[in-house]
């Protein structure tokens, strides 16, 4: 029996394990939607030739570099530590709280050298590998590797809320990909790239980077309020200005490249926009009083569906932190052995083919998600649920699971008091890689984002981190952290697939 029909099989049991019973008054967790016209159908906007051209002008590259070549200096020839590859390492002591309570087969922290486990001006958010890009051995360009995509934080000034001006590089939610070779655990950062004047420039991309999906030679990456982005990784280039300090992006009158600092660019080559973008404030915690916006979708999050044969679905989900029934699309994806766009998006009427779509009827606050068939037709979804600094909630539900949702905050005794079944510091996205080396691994990928913030830190920007509020009645993993440093809870983590003690969570 296959890892996903096991899940199947064991359902009924798992609905008396972990939640419920199901009764005919409870409503169920996921509910189909019919959907009509161009409702969340995106168009395409194809920059290929502009990537093309682009990538003639930057001095070839491909992952083998990114993720083995050790700098020491930077392009002036000026030894700068910045520039090493940087190394994952084991989380230890009371970063371990943000790690699964289960058995976890790859457990990492980011590199303490060069500050990115506790930095608070780049946030990690979404995740995916080549184990879900590739079908055979979990490699791409003979290497196995995990990217995760991060968003450039301005701190706020004062009391009213005023943000940091931007500054070229220094801009809110300029976004990176992170490229982590699993064999090694060593990984370095690439500036995403937007071709302009068909490819004689490139600007930095923005965005929340939420969510990312790797399939074949394509990066999707969301772009919360109108889309996704599609980046090659084929087209990788380096540029020829780089190291600390640097504050400067595309391509000077001189022809020299540089791309706030970083050595590699991975260009831009298509954008799919959905046709309807919500108003504003629309994908905010509490979505349009309350309610998600019926016409548009906020693409929060992604992951690949390659179950139950094809085509394969690239799945997105929205967030909202306290607004229930966020959305779940699964468009159609093109095989890489398709005649036009090959591992792209399908396309119908020069819009995508939406697969399905659901509402989580009785979910708030989903960070990241994943869907599956099993050999019975069932459609299962697996879901991070974010809880700030409380312990998280790990679900696993179906079509036609009545159970009731386990939730974050539960009131004892009226006061709140935690009661989430997974780690803290917000877990983001869910990720699946099935074999290794043509080895069956089944594990399931997921990240936290979140550290407590130091003394230090809170006093010199007190309005974006303000002090500890002892009367604050929440039991969460920062309580009376004191210390001048901060203290990381970004995690990057690998358990069982088919684990009970993570499928029977709900």
């Amino acid at each position: 029996m296959s890892p996903l029909a096991f899940v199947a099989a064991t359902a009924a049991l798992l609905a008396g394990l972990t939640g419920q019973p199901a009764t005919a008054a409870d409503d169920p967790t996921m509910t189909k939607l019919t959907l009509s016209g161009d409702r969340f159908r995106m168009t395409d906007t194809s920059s290929v030739s502009a990537a093309t051209t682009l990538d003639g002008k930057l001095a070839d590259a491909d992952l083998t570099d990114v993720v083995t070549t050790d700098y020491t200096k930077n392009s002036s020839g000026t030894t700068d530590p910045w520039m090493n590859l940087r190394t994952m390492r084991s989380c230890v002591g009371d970063e371990t709280k943000a790690l699964p309570p289960v058995t976890r087969k790859v457990s990492w922290c980011w590199s303490s050298a060069h500050g990115d486990d506790t930095t608070p001006r780049w946030w990690p958010q979404g995740m995916s590998g080549t184990g879900t890009a590739d079908g055979a051995d979990g490699a791409i360009q003979g290497k196995h590797v995990t990217a995760v995509a991060w968003h450039y934080k301005t701190f706020k000034t004062n009391a009213a809320g005023a943000v940091e001006a931007n500054d070229k590089c220094r801009t809110n939610n300029l976004l990176k990909l992170t490229f982590i070779d699993r064999d090694t655990g060593k990984y370095r950062h690439v500036l995403l790239a937007e071709p302009t004047d068909g490819g004689a420039d490139f600007k930095f991309v923005t965005g929340h980077g939420g969510g990312i999906v790797w399939y074949a030679n394509y990066i999707y990456v969301t772009d919360t309020s109108n889309g996704i982005r599609v980046f090659d990784i084929n087209k990788l280039g380096k540029v020829d200005t780089y190291g600390s300090g640097i504050n400067n992006y595309g391509i000077d009158g001189s022809g020299r490249s540089s791309a706030c600092g970083y050595p590699y660019v991975l260009p831009q080559v298509h954008y799919y926009k959905q046709a309807s973008p919500p108003p504003s404030g629309a994908c905010d915690a509490d979505a349009v009083g309350g309610t998600p916006d019926a016409d548009s979708l906020c693409y929060s999050w992604l992951s690949l569906d390659k179950s139950g044969g094809s085509p394969y679905k690239l799945v997105t989900g929205e967030w909202f932190g306290t607004a229930a029934g966020g959305r779940v699309v699964r468009y159609q994806l093109n095989p890489t052995s398709a005649s036009t766009y090959p591992g792209l998006l399908n396309m119908s009427g020069g819009r995508t083919v939406i697969q399905d779509a659901y509402a989580a009827s009785r979910y708030v606050g989903l960070q990241g998600g994943m869907t599956w068939t099993d050999d019975t037709g069932l459609l299962n979804f697996a879901f991070h649920k974010g809880c700030a600094l409380q312990p998280a909630v790990f679900s696993h539900t179906w079509m036609g699971d009545t159970r009731a949702p386990t939730a974050c905050n539960v009131t004892v005794d009226n006061v709140p008091n935690a009661s989430g079944n997974w780690a803290v510091g917000t877990p983001q996205s869910l990720s699946y890689w099935p074999t290794l080396d043509a080895n069956p691994v089944d594990e399931l990928w997921g990240l936290t984002e979140h550290f407590c913030p130091g003394t230090t830190l809170r006093s010199s920007y007190p309005y974006e981190f303000p002090a500890v509020d002892v009367e604050d009645t929440r039991k969460n993993a920062c309580d009376e952290y004191d210390e001048a440093a901060n203290l990381s809870l970004r995690t990057v983590f690998a358990v069982g697939f088919t684990d009970p003690a993570v499928m029977n969570l709900h």
